[in-house]
């Protein structure tokens, strides 16, 4: 043996070691990921079963397959009646076909398997389950297994079902309320009206949704109003009624007060508000017919007043004088006006004396001789003097009736000469 045959033999046998030692290596990493992957399996399938009470597999295609011992527990089947599509026979005749075909679409479009049926219990009661699978897929993309579970919702679509049925029974009761009822999101837009609510604005349900009803609006209110409501979902809370007008499509004009409250979570967050809107229309009729009674009689009484003032004026001659020429007859009211106003004006102005001339007045009775000396004991009271000018002879006369009453009174014929009386009296005073 050559050297050439010896060191060419010397080669070989390094690849070949090299070679082993690499065969050796990869059948190690294969190892190593098969047992990876087996753990992983085996942790998917403990998660599955640990989440529900019921896991299953089946092969590949879905032909065959080893369900749980809970399923065949809860169901009386066993494992042999599983195979194929057996275990569909456990399920309600009216869900059979629908959970059996969305099992064959699932295996042969390799998608997931999501389906709920109705799973006879071994006593023969049903109970509502929930079957969620998934395929196992390799490297290669080739599907190893099928894997799955099935969880009871029954007491879940139990509570789902009530919660439907009263529902239901709570908007059939809100469309029927005689109250106008509204229902918003937790951003204010309406989601719901019941029929009230649509005969007391005027806009049709279709019409109300989201932020439609603003629309129905009185013009002059629409700012108002919403900026009213925007603060009201921004806040939660409506602190006072508010209250506004729709313009309804036949033209006429309806007030109305809305009231709403914030509905929350158990967190505390608002996920919407429910309110109604109260018809105030007649009570907002009637408080404009007071309101604009009370204007008339402020205007009526305004009016009296200044035909009051018109009967009993008080004229200034000097800066100490007043006097007041009454004309037409004198009755107890008026009487009593002439007194008002002449106190009034005597303590305005300080005058020393006062003039009262019924030079006018028709007709003088006792009566009115009582309250003209009434109004001049009142007049003294605040230290003035009191002269009655335009006595006639029948005036006269009933004065004299009175007798003693009108001691001191200065009386004269006419205003004239009631006006030097006066002037003589406030030199005298100086």
């Amino acid at each position: 043996m050559d050297l050439e045959t010896t060191d060419s033999h010397s080669d070989e046998t390094s690849a070949l070691r090299e070679r082993i030692a690499s065969l050796e290596a990869r059948i190690a990493e294969l190892e190593q990921e098969r047992h990876e992957l087996r753990m992983s399996v085996e942790q998917s399938q403990a998660l599955v079963a640990a989440v529900a009470k019921m896991s299953w597999s089946t092969n590949a295609d879905g032909s065959t397959g080893l369900a749980s011992m809970q399923w065949c527990e809860f169901t009386g089947q066993t494992v042999d009646e599983l195979q194929g599509v057996g275990w569909a026979e456990a399920l309600h005749p009216e869900d059979r076909a629908h959970a059996a075909m969305a099992w064959q679409n699932a295996v042969a479009t390799r998608s997931v398997y999501n389906v709920e049926f109705r799973l006879r219990r071994r006593d023969g009661v049903y109970h509502q389950f929930w079957s969620v699978g998934v395929p196992h897929v390799l490297e290669d993309g080739s599907i190893r297994k099928w894997i799955g579970c099935c969880v009871d919702v029954t007491e879940q679509r139990h509570t789902e079902r009530a919660l439907r049925v009263s529902e239901e029974r709570y908007r059939s009761i809100t469309m029927r309320l005689p109250v106008a009822v509204f229902e918003t999101d937790a951003e204010g837009k309406t989601k719901f009206v019941n029929d009230t609510w649509t005969t007391v604005t005027g806009v049709p349900a279709s019409q109300a949704a989201g932020d439609g009803w603003v629309r129905g609006l009185h013009r002059d209110d629409v700012n108002r109003v919403v900026e009213s409501w925007l603060e009201v979902v921004k806040t939660g809370e409506q602190k006072h009624p508010l209250d506004f007008r729709f313009h309804l499509p036949d033209g006429t004009i309806r007030w109305v007060s809305a009231r709403a409250e914030a509905m929350r979570r158990a967190d505390g967050a608002i996920e919407g508000f429910l309110g109604t809107l109260t018809d105030i229309n007649d009570r907002k009729q009637a408080e404009e017919l007071l309101r604009e009674t009370m204007e008339q009689k402020e205007i009526i009484e305004a009016q009296r007043q200044r035909l009051a003032d018109l009967s009993t004026p008080l004229i200034p001659i000097t800066d100490r004088i007043l006097t007041m020429p009454l004309v037409g007859a004198l009755d107890p009211e008026r009487a009593e006006q002439v007194l008002t106003t002449l106190l009034e004006g005597v303590s305005r102005t300080g005058a020393a004396v006062a003039i009262l001339d019924i030079t006018g007045v028709a007709v003088v009775d006792t009566q009115v001789a009582s309250a003209l000396l009434r109004a001049a004991q009142a007049v003294r009271l605040l230290g003035a003097e009191v002269i009655l000018s335009g006595i006639r002879a029948e005036v006269a006369q009933t004065l004299v009736g009175l007798g003693a009453e009108f001691g001191g009174l200065i009386t004269t014929g006419s205003l004239k000469l009631g006006i030097d009386r006066a002037m003589k009296a406030v030199s005298r005073r100086g």
